[in-house]
C-alpha cells in the first residue's frame, strides 16, 4: 500500500473516532437498577438502585431522577487512588493515604449534577454495607456550574458532598448529609450556595469553606460534629445557621474575611465522649486526633 493510501486510511480512522468519541460526548445513556463502575463517556440519567462497585467518572452531565437510591460497595473494583496530603490534623488518618482510597469507592461528574429530589421521593446515595459505617466510600466530586442537589441524603462516606471549581450558580439544599468521617459537606474548593440543609455526625466539619466570591451558606442545621462551620480563607456569608452539641461552632480563620451574621451555637457538653473511628484512629469531638 502506497505511503498516500496509508495517510488517508489513517485520517478515515482518526475522523471516524473523533466522530463516535463527539456523539458519545453528546449523548444521553438512561441507565436504571444496573451496577456500574469506571469511566463513562456522555450524559446519564439514573433511576431506580443503582449499584457502584468501585470509581465511577461520568464525563458529561449527570441527571439523578426522584426516588433513586444509589449504594456504594465497600470496595473498588478499578483499584484507583491518590493519596491526601497531610495538613496538620489528618497527618495519622489511615483514610488519606493510597491504601484507603485504591479500596473504596467515589463517585466523580465532570459537568452538572443534577439530583432533584422531593419530600416524598429523596435521592439517597448510602452504603451497601448490611451494618454501615464512616468512610464505606469516599465522596461525591462534580465541578459543573449550575448543578442542583434537593432533597439528597448523603451518608457514610468519608468526604460527603464535594463540589470544585467555579460554581455561583450552583446549589445544594433541603438535603440531608451524615455519618462523615470528614466533612459532611466539603466546599473548600468551590463557591457554591449551601441552603437550609441538615448535616450531622461529621468527624471534621458540617461545612467546610475557602473559596472567594461572597459564598452564601444560610439557614443549615449543624449537629454533633467537631467543627459546625470552618472557614479557612475566603469571603463567606455565613447566616442563620443552628449549631448545636459541636466542639465548635463557627471558626473563622485569620486568613478568612467571612462574615458571620445571626448564628446560633451550643456547644456540646465538656464531658462528652463522641467520637469518629476508623480502625485505631479516633478523632475525638475536642481536641485533635490520636
Amino acid at each position: 500500500m502506497s505511503k498516500k493510501k496509508i495517510a488517508i486510511l489513517f485520517f478515515l480512522v482518526l475522523f471516524l473516532a473523533a466522530g463516535f468519541f463527539a456523539f458519545k460526548f453528546f449523548s444521553t445513556e438512561q441507565v436504571s437498577n444496573a451496577k456500574i463502575s469506571g469511566i463513562y463517556l456522555g450524559n446519564q440519567v439514573w433511576s431506580g438502585e443503582i449499584i457502584i462497585t468501585g470509581d465511577t467518572e461520568i464525563l458529561g452531565n449527570l441527571t439523578v431522577l426522584p426516588g433513586t437510591t444509589v449504594k456504594f460497595a465497600v470496595g473498588d473494583d478499578q483499584k484507583k487512588g491518590d493519596e491526601v496530603e497531610k495538613d496538620g490534623f489528618n497527618d495519622n488518618d489511615p483514610t488519606r493515604l493510597k491504601s484507603y482510597t485504591t479500596t473504596h469507592s467515589s463517585l466523580f461528574v465532570l459537568q452538572k449534577l443534577m439530583a432533584q429530589g422531593t419530600k416524598d421521593k429523596q435521592i439517597v446515595f448510602t452504603s451497601k454495607a448490611q451494618k454501615p459505617y464512616l468512610a464505606d466510600w469516599e465522596a461525591i466530586v462534580w465541578q459543573g456550574d449550575g448543578s442542583v442537589l434537593d432533597n439528597v441524603v448523603v451518608e457514610y462516606t468519608r468526604n460527603g458532598l464535594n463540589p470544585i471549581g467555579k460554581q455561583p450558580n450552583s446549589v445544594i439544599q433541603n438535603s440531608i448529609s451524615r455519618h462523615s468521617m470528614w466533612g459532611a459537606i466539603s466546599a473548600a474548593n468551590s463557591n457554591i450556595k449551601i441552603i437550609n440543609n441538615h448535616l450531622s455526625d461529621a468527624g471534621h466539619e458540617g461545612i467546610d469553606l475557602k473559596f472567594n466570591g461572597n459564598q452564601e451558606v444560610a439557614g443549615n442545621i449543624i449537629e454533633d460534629c467537631h467543627t459546625g462551620i470552618a472557614s479557612i480563607a475566603g469571603s463567606q456569608i455565613i447566616k442563620n445557621n443552628t449549631i448545636t452539641n459541636c466542639g465548635d461552632g463557627v471558626y473563622i480563620d485569620p486568613k478568612s474575611s467571612a462574615t458571620s451574621i445571626g448564628n446560633t451555637f451550643v456547644s456540646a457538653a465538656e464531658n462528652s465522649v463522641r467520637e469518629w473511628r476508623f480502625g485505631n484512629y479516633v478523632i475525638p469531638i475536642f481536641g485533635n486526633p490520636k
